[in-house]
């Protein structure tokens, strides 16, 4: 049977705080490239929908590696 749940604004703003965070690092990911492939800095804000893009990507794996740990941690509680 499915239940209503509640999105409380402390989980909203810690779920955002990580998405930053995931945009952060892509964004730095981005930054190194350009440094290495000696990239016109236009690049910086040209590539933004790439960098977009690579932060879904990291906060999906964080996702993922956060619902493992949630599941991994509540079977050695179970035990």
């Amino acid at each position: 049977m499915l239940r209503d749940t509640v999105l409380t604004a402390s989980s909203k703003r810690k779920e955002l705080i990580i998405f930053l965070f995931c945009f952060l690092g892509a964004y730095i990911l981005n930054v190194v490239g350009i440094i290495l492939n000696q990239s016109p800095a236009k690049e910086l804000f040209t590539q933004l929908h790439v960098v977009f893009l690579v932060a879904l990507v990291l906060y999906g794996l964080s996702l993922c590696l956060r619902a493992l740990y949630y599941l991994l941690s509540r079977l050695w509680l179970r035990k």
